[in-house]
């Protein structure tokens, strides 16, 4: 058990709190245990006494120059693949006392942790409206359809793609009906629950790797194939050749929050990235 303690003991620390307060603080129903309104009311204050030692250390910490601590956040596999990880990294020497640590998760769970307090901000490739969040366009990125076989995928029909195969990935979904809506030639529309699946994987890498072998199509953010497209293991739909359209990756963190400085300070690092201006599809 945490801080050394055991079921029983922290059974009787809580009754003992319980006492104390003349409130009781669980509803035990069974096994299973829920907080009362007076348990809530602690459990906001402790979290607010929390953050403030929290807030009182990094205060001292930043006295000496020295930032410590975790720092948490969750993006899409995607975001993982762009250069702005690897540049944070190299950053890191400024603040190497942080514990950085990233999750990878689809852009709706970035915003389910973030709202639970899981994470301190993420990053989402969809816009995701929540009256508890606020989203800060961090940079831009191309879809692309590609395949392994050259003269196919360089000449499919856009209104024929219902009779292709696709690879499924999470996320894939929100791709294909985004890419295509830009490149159909009707006001039909297609969902990708409806087209041929021919092979599916939770993993962005692993879908990169099936479409390499045949196994279907795929579309994918560019700048995760880009060097695939350049050493000619994959080819790219021909209507992507030319000056296909961007969409944005959304840097995400609770609207009204001030951050930890710790936190603040790797915000800031990815910010000034935004601010290079740096292309992530060359």
């Amino acid at each position: 058990m945490s801080a050394n303690l055991t079921q029983s003991g922290i059974s009787q620390h809580v009754a003992h709190l319980e006492a104390d307060l003349g409130v009781s603080l669980f509803i035990r129903v069974g096994r299973k245990v829920s907080l009362t309104e007076a348990g809530k009311k602690l459990k906001e204050f402790s979290e607010l006494y929390l953050d403030g030692i929290d807030n009182l250390f990094e205060k001292m910490g930043k006295m000496s120059n020295e930032l410590t601590g975790d720092v948490s956040y969750a993006m899409p596999a995607s975001c993982l693949m762009t250069p702005h990880f690897s540049k944070l990294l190299d950053a890191r020497k400024d603040f190497s006392r942080v514990h950085l640590k990233v999750q990878i998760c689809h852009s709706e769970e970035v915003v389910e942790k973030l709202i639970k307090g899981e994470i301190d901000f993420g990053f989402i490739t969809k816009l995701i409206q929540h009256k508890d969040i606020e989203q800060l366009e961090f940079a831009q990125e191309e879809y692309v359809l590609v395949g392994s076989d050259k003269k196919m995928i360089q000449n499919i029909e856009i209104k024929k793609i219902s009779d292709l195969s696709f690879i499924s990935y999470p996320g894939m979904d929100y791709l294909f009906e985004t890419w295509y809506s830009d490149h159909r030639q009707s006001k039909a529309k297609i969902d990708f629950n409806e087209m041929r699946i021919s092979g599916q994987v939770n993993d962005l890498k692993a879908a990169i790797t099936m479409v390499q072998h045949g196994v279907g199509l795929g579309i994918f953010p560019k700048h995760c194939v880009q060097e695939y497209l350049l050493d000619r293991t994959l080819f790219s739909h021909k209507a992507d050749t030319g000056n296909s359209k961007s969409y944005p990756i959304y840097l995400v963190k609770l609207k009204g929050v001030k951050p930890l400085a710790r936190i603040e300070k790797v915000i800031e690092e990815f910010l000034r990235m935004k601010r290079s201006q740096y292309n992530i599809n060359r």
